[in-house]
């Protein structure tokens, strides 16, 4: 679920809403970003030892895994059971916590199809934005982080051979899902991502004990969000 999300919030949104100093801001020029996917660069905010807040940029999947009703490895990109291994272990250890801005985030419609770059139809995506007056009010999925091993992991993709052949670090990330809403429910019956959106939530998030973290485990309200439209895999800020 929720394989496809979107960041138009530009660079001094975040760090206005994220409370991060531009001194600890380490994107560079980040652009708009209509439509990430799995294993795609993404924003996140974390914080240190003191609290301090940083932007940074991490590749969302945790690992490649098999389901069950797969044929091919697919990345883990979301957590629902947080009493299992290794999640009970990574919502108790702060420095493996983040938050990851995002604008909208999408779920694949049951029945209605757009078509795909080979003339096929595909399923089309369903894009759920928050409740506001501006078009696109930003918020932050509840995330987990790691580093990833190029020695135990190897490689994400063929073309990281130079990435770990220098040893460059790269951050692995995936958020945080609960039960749907009623907004998202009729889209997807199985889950939504958490969504985070006040400075309370975020502040609890990074630096909260494990419970009050867990505690945040919860749909949004069904007054809170907003089917923004059904169509493309990219979402266009201006739709209604």
């Amino acid at each position: 679920m929720c394989n496809l999300y979107s960041n138009t919030t530009t660079q001094e949104a975040m760090r206005q809403l994220f409370d991060v100093p531009p001194e600890r801001d380490e994107l560079g020029n980040a652009s708009a970003q209509p439509a990430i996917f799995p294993d795609g660069q993404s924003v996140i905010v974390t914080a240190d030892d003191a609290g301090d807040r940083s932007l940074r940029i991490a590749r969302w999947g945790w690992k490649k895994v098999r389901f069950k009703n797969k044929k091919y490895e697919t990345w883990l990109t979301n957590v629902r059971n947080l009493d299992g291994w290794p999640w009970e272990h990574v919502i108790k250890d702060r420095s493996q916590r983040c938050l990851v801005p995002a604008s909208s985030f999408s779920e694949y419609h049951p029945t209605e199809k757009i078509p795909g770059a080979t003339g096929k139809p595909i399923k089309a995506a369903s894009w759920f934005r928050l409740a506001g007056e501006t078009e696109r009010p930003p918020f932050a999925f509840a995330g987990v982080m790691r580093r990833w091993d190029w020695e135990n992991d190897g490689l994400r993709k063929k073309a990281d051979a130079e990435l770990q052949a220098s040893g460059a670090q790269v951050t692995a990330m995936a958020f945080l899902t609960t039960e749907p809403n009623g907004i998202v429910a009729p889209i997807h019956p199985k889950a939504m991502p958490v969504l985070l959106r006040t400075e309370a939530e975020f502040e609890t998030w990074l630096n909260g004990t494990a419970d009050d973290a867990k505690a945040l485990q919860r749909p949004l309200s069904d007054n809170a969000l907003r089917l923004a439209f059904t169509g493309g895999k990219a979402d266009p800020t201006t739709a209604a």
